[in-house]
């Protein structure tokens, strides 16, 4: 991470158009193994709103899909296949679907906190633990609780790489209990570290979301926009599903 801070400090001057792809290269070449920000942060952010889907729901498309494009350097946070209610208009309708997901319409606040929204927190790389972003309270037995589960899981995913060595082994596992002990009080501190801080800045940049409307009754497509802090209204256009779909 010391490595990562200092291209950061060289490339200063290029941060105001730093991209999430520049930044996932910038990683690799201080980490070979790095995990890339881009997939991660867009896997959790799917798997999010996949655990929002009402089983009881016909509609299997009534939630949000997450996709990143390299070559706009966005994260779309869209809902598709909705039908216009002709009792309102567009912009009415989009609202009213918006409202229903409190998740996301306080994101259009601008009193949007810092790594406030939990479908972004894949990615805030450094609370990653074995595979896993992690989340804590300020119940300390039950954060005590998770800590234990966690470092238990990880041994069991990871039993077949110990040796005979059982102080090697011990050193292993010492190691991760302090890699996960730190991520415990960067989270519980609402500590930012400087990588916080750039990804934060490249999320604000780079999140928008839509909502693609079809106008059944006019056979035509819509899609309603929206920018974090900017308010609750949407920027209404004309726009197919189809052309978004390959960006």
């Amino acid at each position: 991470m010391k490595i990562l801070s200092i291209y950061l400090i060289i490339f200063s001057n290029f941060i105001s158009t730093l991209t999430f792809k520049e930044l996932d290269y910038i990683r690799s070449l201080t980490d070979s193994s790095s995990l890339s920000i881009i997939k991660n942060g867009t896997s959790y952010c799917n798997s999010f709103f996949e655990k929002k889907i009402n089983i009881t729901n016909s509609q299997n498309l009534n939630y949000f899909f997450c996709k990143f494009s390299k070559a706009r350097d966005r994260l779309y946070i869209y809902k598709l296949a909705v039908d216009k209610n002709n009792t309102k208009s567009l912009k009415e309708f989009c609202e009213e679907i918006l409202s229903t997901w409190p998740e996301i319409s306080q994101h259009m606040d601008k009193k949007f906190e810092f790594q406030e929204k939990e479908y972004l927190s894949g990615f805030f790389i450094e609370n990653l633990f074995n595979g896993k972003i992690l989340n804590f309270s300020k119940d300390y037995s039950k954060d005590k609780r998770l800590i234990n589960n966690e470092i238990n899981n990880y041994i069991s995913q990871n039993r077949f790489n110990f040796s005979d060595n059982n102080q090697e082994n011990n050193l292993l596992v010492q190691n991760e209990i302090s890699k996960i002990n730190k991520i415990y009080k960067k989270i519980i501190s609402k500590s930012k570290s400087d990588l916080d801080i750039l990804i934060k800045q490249l999320l604000n940049k780079s999140v928008r979301y839509k909502i693609f409307v079809n106008d059944i009754k006019n056979f035509k497509s819509y899609s309603c926009n929206w920018r974090p802090g900017k308010g609750i209204e949407p920027y209404v256009k004309r726009e197919r599903f189809s052309e978004f779909e390959n960006i």
